[in-house]
């Protein structure tokens, strides 16, 4: 499946050409990514090819299947987003770690290079566009499970009840001490 996302540079003529993905959750267990449930994302490159470099524009649109951290419920997240990574061509060195210090997404390619991957590329491009927080509540059309919820306020209330019943005695006498202040 990762040679799916196979350019091969050296077979393309100057100027642009375009590529097309649908992706689907086995491309996200190829990166171990355990938080993404399913997916329905097509992918759109455009490859801006010269005799030095070729340019790659990634757009990402579509669901990405998500769980509620509250409520464990599954709910479809909707992304879009987009990601420029600049393969230089050709390049006698490696720079990656100089483009890393600027921020510029640069993949340097030796001559022995024929063909670059754009594979992590296109999981990198919706990454910034995932919430750090998933919730129901980003979504208007799903409310949570209100079964895990009521669940979930019995537990915390139980294990409140239970931190007041077992307060050290010695805290108690403090309180006294700081009260007659």
């Amino acid at each position: 499946m990762m040679g799916d996302f196979d350019i091969e540079h050296v077979k393309l003529q100057n100027g642009n050409h375009q590529y097309t993905y649908e992706l689907d959750g086995a491309f996200f267990e190829l990166f171990k990514n355990d938080q993404v449930l399913s997916a329905d994302l097509k992918i759109e490159a455009n490859v801006d090819k010269t005799a030095t470099m070729a340019v790659v524009d990634i757009s990402t649109k579509g669901l990405i299947g998500l769980q509620c951290d509250r409520c464990l419920e599954s709910l479809d997240y909707p992304v879009e987003a987009s990601f420029k990574v600049i393969y230089h061509l050709n390049s006698e060195f490696s720079k990656v770690n100089e483009a890393e210090e600027v921020g510029l997404d640069i993949v340097y390619l030796t001559a022995n290079d024929f063909k670059f991957n754009i594979a992590k590329s296109i999981y990198e491009s919706f990454l910034p566009a995932l919430p750090m927080v998933k919730n129901c509540d980003d979504l208007n059309e799903k409310p949570c499970n209100q079964d895990m919820l009521t669940h979930l306020e019995h537990s915390n209330k139980s294990e409140k009840t239970n931190k007041q019943e077992t307060t050290d005695p010695r805290w108690d006498d403090l309180k006294k001490l700081l009260n007659k202040k």
